[in-house]
């Protein structure tokens, strides 16, 4: 019997794909599935997943045609799955061989709530070690899917996630004040549930990639905070990305050619701390970006970022 549903979306991922489902298809536990949710990519991932699902049963892949965000692609597995119990990961996320079975064993224990387990950030799957795991991001104010299980109803009676505006960003958090205010309590899993998020190396494509999702953050948060209403600045921090902008005066230097090249240069100064704040600095500038893009764009909306 299938007690726990996996929902994996994945666009354009193949590189730490096939590291995610090695680890997720080799559980201490059999009764569970993997919902994988192919999100159009366009790297070979159906040709990667057709040899798997020759060899793992369990496994079950649905390919979009069209891209429609992560969000989309998790209300379809929430509506093909089979399992009690949804858990969802991204594919990037390598999992601890008790993963399936550590969240299971705690919603039989308790009933109405989130369980929330932490991860380990590291650059390369080869550093995701289990023998001495210990999470150094620590996931206590949101709703973050890349490690977080549900009982299947309490996703139907919020109605899913949200699937307005961009396709990034905030539909997590939105769905976990709708969790709350059906009456669930957050748990916490510091000692199991155990998995590695991999950021990957830091490169000029990987930091453009990380830009750019910052921007599509930040239309995300103008629209969550729009429908939301102001309880949504706790979590979308506009005002503080409004006014780091404006003290370092980011539209002057961030987009320049030689800012990004002292930023690749500054991960290997012995001042380790110039290459986190300025990368910090940077992505408040382009989640800025965004909400100026959001706003402008929506002619109902509130005229400027800085008036919320």
């Amino acid at each position: 019997m299938i007690e726990a549903s996996v929902i994996i979306p994945t666009h354009n991922r193949r590189e730490f794909l096939e590291y995610c489902l090695v680890h997720i298809l080799n559980q201490t536990t059999d009764n569970y599935e993997v919902i994988l949710i192919d999100d159009a990519s366009t790297d070979g991932t159906h040709n990667l997943i057709g040899n798997w699902k020759l060899e793992i049963g369990n496994l079950r892949y649905i390919r979009l045609e069209r891209q429609s965000g992560p969000y989309v692609a998790r209300n379809i597995g929430i509506r093909e799955a089979k399992g009690d119990i949804i858990i969802f990961i991204d594919s990037d996320v390598l999992v601890h061989s008790r993963f399936v079975e550590d969240h299971t064993k705690i919603h039989k224990r308790y009933d109405k709530i989130i369980l929330q387990g932490m991860v380990h950030h590291t650059r390369v799957p080869s550093l995701a070690t289990f023998k001495f795991f210990f999470p150094n991001a620590f996931c206590f104010r949101t709703f973050i899917t890349q490690n977080i299980s549900v009982r299947r109803e309490w996703l139907e009676k919020a109605g899913g996630f949200d699937e307005f505006g961009p396709l990034m960003g905030y539909k997590d958090v939105a769905m976990g004040i709708k969790l709350q205010k059906l009456g669930l309590k957050r748990v916490y899993a510091i000692r199991s549930c155990k998995a590695y998020h991999i950021d990957g190396p830091i490169n000029e494509e990987n930091l453009g990639k990380l830009f750019v999702k910052q921007m599509q953050q930040g239309e995300s948060a103008y629209f969550f905070v729009k429908n939301y209403g102001r309880m949504a600045e706790r979590y979308a921090h506009i005002r503080k990305a409004v006014f780091i902008s404006n003290l370092f005066q980011t539209p002057r230097w961030v987009e320049k050619e030689k800012t990004i090249r002292f930023l690749k240069e500054s991960r290997d100064s012995p001042l380790l701390f110039i290459f986190p704040i300025l990368k910090g600095v940077i992505r408040y500038h382009y989640r800025v970006k965004g909400i100026n893009k959001a706003s402008e764009s929506d002619d109902k909306g509130f005229s400027n970022c800085s008036n919320i």
